[in-house]
């Protein structure tokens, strides 16, 4: 595991620029979006004009450190904000830093869920985006029949190959707190592996670089690790290093079965 999966604690702004330029072909992440998340070490909770520079600052290594065939999938929500709790849409602004740093725009991918919280006095969300930003439009990795999914319609003669395209549009549930709890897991926000193994598989390939600089849980490394890639992750609050561990640790035992 050591040769194939790195992970360092620290400010991934820091962190970030030990890698050498052009050393990694994917990037995945999903920072905290500033709602006051219970991370630990972090707070979650900042002027929103310090969050976008956070995002900036990273996002600009980020550009650096992607080989020319190089994704990068930047995960945001649109939040309540403010008193008033008007909604903010963060994809947005996550979508102007991404092409601020040169990032050219491959697809907005919408995330739907079911498990979450109903709200009283507006529509309860049920999406969160997923903006896939690659350096060159005409040279990126896209494993499209690694991903494919079944056909609608199962018999029409038409239809060839091993499936349909999944579209921009995709269901995955969050990962909720008793599934957390069987896992032994305390993160509050831990990403489906199903989704990440998707956008993994379709964005590099074997022993690949695939680097998580807001790694929280450890999802990314682990699945970078069951798909024969190489994990990178950098986690501010050391108190999540045991959960990392046992991920890795379980992904290991399925692979040796």
């Amino acid at each position: 595991m050591k040769e194939t999966v790195k992970i360092e604690f620290g400010d991934c702004r820091d962190l970030l620029k030990k890698i050498p330029d052009e050393s990694v072909t994917l990037v995945v992440t999903s920072p905290p979006y500033n709602i006051g998340k219970p991370y630990g070490k972090y707070k979650d909770k900042i002027p929103l004009e310090e969050w976008k520079e956070l995002i900036d600052d990273v996002t600009k290594e980020i550009y650096r450190i992607l080989k020319p065939n190089g994704s990068f999938f930047l995960n945001l929500s649109p939040i309540p904000y403010g008193k008033d709790k008007e909604i903010l849409p963060l994809p947005y602004i996550g979508y102007d830093i991404m092409k601020k740093n040169n990032f050219k725009i491959r697809n907005i991918i919408t995330w739907t869920f079911n498990n979450m919280q109903n709200c009283t006095n507006r529509l309860s969300g049920r999406y969160e985006n997923i903006i896939w930003g690659v350096k060159d439009l005409s040279n990126y990795i896209f494993n499209l029949d690694d991903i494919r999914v079944p056909y609608i319609t199962q018999n029409d003669k038409r239809l060839t190959g091993v499936g349909r395209n999944p579209t921009d549009v995709w269901y995955f549930n969050r990962v909720n707190n008793v599934t957390k709890k069987k896992l032994n897991l305390t993160h509050p926000t831990i990403y489906p592996s199903d989704m990440i193994e998707r956008i993994v598989l379709m964005a590099s390939n074997e022993n690949d670089v695939v680097l998580d600089p807001f790694l929280g849980s450890g999802t990314t490394v682990a699945v970078a690790l069951k798909l024969n890639r190489k994990g990178i992750g950098f986690e501010l609050d050391e108190n999540y290093k045991n959960e990392i561990n046992l991920r890795l640790k379980n992904v290991q035992i399925q692979l040796k079965l």
